[in-house]
């Protein structure tokens, strides 16, 4: 109780004398920080790549020696890439993308997977979206999932733009992903000609 009511005190006084101190810092940092269970708890069940990084961060600070200080030191670095593609002018994927409303538990799965930097999880949210055939068509979502995909190295993902953006009449975005496609190991179909047996 004393540190619940100590924690404030320091605060506003080191803010009103204009130096916060480490000390200070930590003290705060202490006393307000969440049990190691329901840390960890939060941590499990965040889905955006910032809020899992901020969480591990959180944890490590708080618990270094916590029971899941392994796995969250792997869940804030996958979490920081996956957040760095995100910021790439390339991929247009934002945080409202990665909200679970009306998922089934498998693309809510997915969701977490790919706020982690799994491609193939990229992938499966990014054909969930595809328009005509996915259970919650729309197109910038498609694009946006594909991209982030893309950028997770995920080949499919790539041909798959670049096909869509020779559909839409963009033949320098086409060339692109066809490109990055091959380099990811991706081998193009055969055309077929006009003479068939």
């Amino acid at each position: 109780m004393l540190k619940k009511t100590l924690a404030p005190a320091l605060l506003g006084l080191a803010l009103s004398i204009g130096t916060f101190t480490g000390a200070a810092h930590a003290a705060v940092t202490s006393a307000t920080a969440l049990p190691e269970a329901s840390l960890r708890a939060e941590l499990q069940q965040a889905v955006w790549p910032g809020d899992i990084a901020e969480l591990a961060g959180s944890y490590l600070r708080s618990y270094p020696q916590g029971q899941a200080s392994d796995s969250a030191s792997q869940m804030l670095a996958r979490a920081t890439e996956a957040l760095r593609l995100l910021k790439r002018n390339d991929v247009r994927l934002y945080r409202t993308s990665f909200q679970a409303v009306e998922l089934t538990p498998e693309s809510r799965a997915d969701l977490r997977k790919a706020a982690l930097g799994d491609k193939e999880a990229a992938l499966r949210l990014a054909h969930l979206h595809r328009p005509g055939s996915g259970a919650a068509p729309d197109v910038n979502r498609y694009v946006g999932w594909l991209q982030f995909a893309a950028m997770l190295g995920q080949p499919d993902a790539s041909y798959e733009l670049s096909v869509h953006f020779r559909r839409d009449n963009q033949p320098a975005l086409a060339a692109n992903y066809e490109t990055r496609a091959e380099q990811l190991g991706y081998i193009a179909p055969v055309a077929l000609d006009n003479i068939r047996k």
